[in-house]
């Protein structure tokens, strides 16, 4: 709708967005999509996720209209804060999840005399009682050299499927292996 020659006020346009008005919306899409997408794209730098943040961006600035406050300032600075934070916690999230394998590395190498007791046809055992899609991504990820990336294209889903699927097939292992008395001992000594 660039095309339209339809100009609102600021106060008109957040009048209208306040009622829920779809056409505002539109415009407001319309008008500051670009501008927003430049600022997430500089801080979250892959455009694939800075257009993803970009939906969520405005989703939020819809739900949340009624938290604007026009005596803290102007609406597209606090449409700006909006997507800065968005842009901010999706780099949080993103760093939580590498220290989170960082950490389960770290684990892992500090327990080694457990692992060091599991042979590698104990391990798969191990995996194949997992649940079909968290021990595919296991297999390839772990054993097959995949990336998570690679994983992800290949079996045509989410990165952030990928990503939980292994978290929770690594948190099965640890489970099954606490479970199994033999490995509890040597873990808790």
């Amino acid at each position: 709708m660039k095309n339209n020659v339809l100009s609102y006020s600021e106060s008109d346009l957040i009048g209208m967005l306040l009622k829920q008005d779809r056409h505002a919306f539109n415009y407001l899409y319309d008008n500051y999509s670009d501008a927003l997408y430049g600022i997430v794209l500089k801080i979250v730098v892959k455009e694939e996720a800075a257009q993803d943040l970009l939906q969520e961006i405005f989703i939020k600035i819809w739900t949340n209209i009624t938290r604007y406050d026009s005596g803290k300032g102007r609406f597209f600075t606090w449409m700006l804060n909006i997507a800065r934070n968005s842009s901010i916690d999706y780099l949080r999230g993103q760093r939580a999840e590498i220290q989170d394998l960082e950490s389960s590395v770290y684990w892992i190498e500090s327990n080694q005399t457990v692992f060091g007791e599991i042979e590698n046809n104990e391990l798969r055992e191990l995996v194949s009682q997992l649940k079909h899609e968290q021990k595919t991504i296991i297999e390839m990820v772990y054993w097959g050299g995949y990336t998570q990336n690679e994983a992800a294209k290949r079996l045509q889903l989410p990165l952030g499927t990928v990503k939980t699927r292994i978290r929770l097939a690594i948190k099965n292992l640890r489970f099954h292996l606490a479970a199994n008395a033999s490995y509890a001992s040597s873990m808790a000594s």
